[in-house]
């Protein structure tokens, strides 16, 4: 029996007749409901604690107590799902996507579970959601805002301070999102939403230009990975040469080696940027684009080693600015796919930018959600522009998918 059953009372019991029919609950809905909430959030952060802790305890540091790595464990959970770490100049904000995007789907899990105890078929609150789905379903975050509350305790006792501002992201954003993916999963078995989303009715070039953005996101970000995967390969032997100069240790190194698997995303953004035009610093004076790269004092972050070395690149390079160009051709090829083939130009054209927006936006939310600061001074800046990627990406995707419309256009005229 896993946790989560046990607090739903699951276990049956035999009646009467000998037959199985549920026990009682051992506690009421209300609180059990809360305890799923916290247990959700609790579990998440054992993920992060139980490597910290031993990984401590293998390598303890002179005149540590215990409690600095469950502080620093608390710490790194919070980061994960986007807070900020550090105290004057130095802000640790950097959060590696594939974690973060773990965190969110365990959440949604546990809130699922919650919903579970729901009754679907309850009066509507305001004509949007059932009362007893609103009621679990703010229980179940107020749990998860316990553990929220103890794992900001914890910090106190490590030496990565939280900025108490951008708690408001574990402790709102993070909730809200998985009560929404798990509240999308309950939706397919039973109708939850009220007569008011009746009339939140998306304009037909949005929904039209959803498969289309979702395609060209896939493609584009797909092959930034793998340009990053690429020049990992070809520069092995930096990469290498820095991961053994960290001096981490074996387990240190595993969770090193982890980070920066979990971070790949981030960086294919990096490549998106660097493809778009903008470029991206991974410090301060260490800026790469497509003419050529500025050198500067790099962190010891192993992977950094698969940055070009300094020095102008060839003027072939520059050709590579082509590719998101040539990415919104695509987009725009699948935007005409989605509408009637007779449909009128300027109906296509809408379809098509609309879908070069989604991924330009969805890009750069993706980007200011990573972060990009490891530091201070020359750490407080790193990586992508999120503003320019998305402006520079969005008019380069219109460009090549306005093209295809034309021509589409032209040859039906013809």
């Amino acid at each position: 029996m896993t946790v989560m059953e046990m607090l739903r009372g699951a276990r049956p019991s035999d009646d009467a007749d000998g037959e199985g029919s549920p026990a009682t609950p051992w506690l009421p809905d209300s609180a059990r409901v809360i305890l799923i909430g916290l247990a959700t959030g609790l579990l998440s952060l054992l993920v992060v604690l139980v490597p910290t802790v031993l990984g401590w305890m293998l390598d303890p540091r002179p005149g540590a107590s215990l409690a600095e790595p469950f502080g620093a464990a608390a710490s790194l959970w919070l980061l994960v799902q986007g807070a900020h770490l550090g105290a004057g100049a130095t802000v640790v904000a950097f959060v590696p996507l594939v974690l973060g995007a773990l965190a969110v789907w365990g959440a949604s899990y546990g809130a699922g579970r919650a919903l579970e105890a729901a009754d679907v078929e309850d009066e509507f609150v305001a004509d949007l959601v059932p009362r007893s789905v609103a009621t679990v379903a703010g229980r179940w975050w107020l749990g998860y805002a316990v553990a929220v509350a103890l794992a900001s305790a914890l910090t106190l006792a490590g030496s990565l301070p939280l900025r108490w501002l951008s708690l408001v992201v574990p402790l709102v954003v993070v909730p809200l999102l998985a009560l929404a993916i798990a509240g999308r999963r309950l939706a397919r078995d039973a109708d939850i939403l009220g007569p008011r989303f009746d009339a939140l009715v998306a304009p037909e070039a949005a929904r039209r230009a959803w498969a289309p953005a979702m395609r060209g996101l896939g493609l584009l970000l797909g092959l930034a990975l793998l340009v990053v995967v690429m020049a990992i390969v070809l520069r092995w032997g930096s990469v290498s040469s820095l991961q053994g100069e960290a001096g981490t240790g074996f387990l240190g190194g595993v969770l090193l080696a982890g980070v920066q698997l979990a971070s790949l995303p981030n960086l294919a953004l990096w490549v998106v940027s660097l493809l778009a035009g903008p470029g991206f610093s991974v410090v301060d004076g260490a800026h790469t684009s497509l003419t050529g790269s500025t050198s500067g004092l790099m962190p010891l972050v192993p992977v950094f080693g698969a940055v070009p070395e300094p020095g102008s690149h060839p003027w072939v390079t520059r050709l590579l600015v082509l590719v998101p160009v040539l990415i919104g051709g695509y987009i725009g090829r699948r935007s005409l796919v989605s509408v009637a083939r007779l449909s009128s130009p300027r109906t296509k054209a809408s379809v098509a930018a609309t879908a070069c927006a989604v991924v330009a936006l969805t890009v750069g939310i993706l980007d200011g959600l990573g972060g990009g600061s490891l530091g201070a001074y020359r750490l407080s800046d790193m990586g992508a522009s999120a503003v320019w990627m998305t402006l520079t990406l969005g008019v380069e995707l219109v460009a090549g998918a306005l093209a295809v419309v034309a021509w589409d256009a032209w040859r039906l005229r013809r």
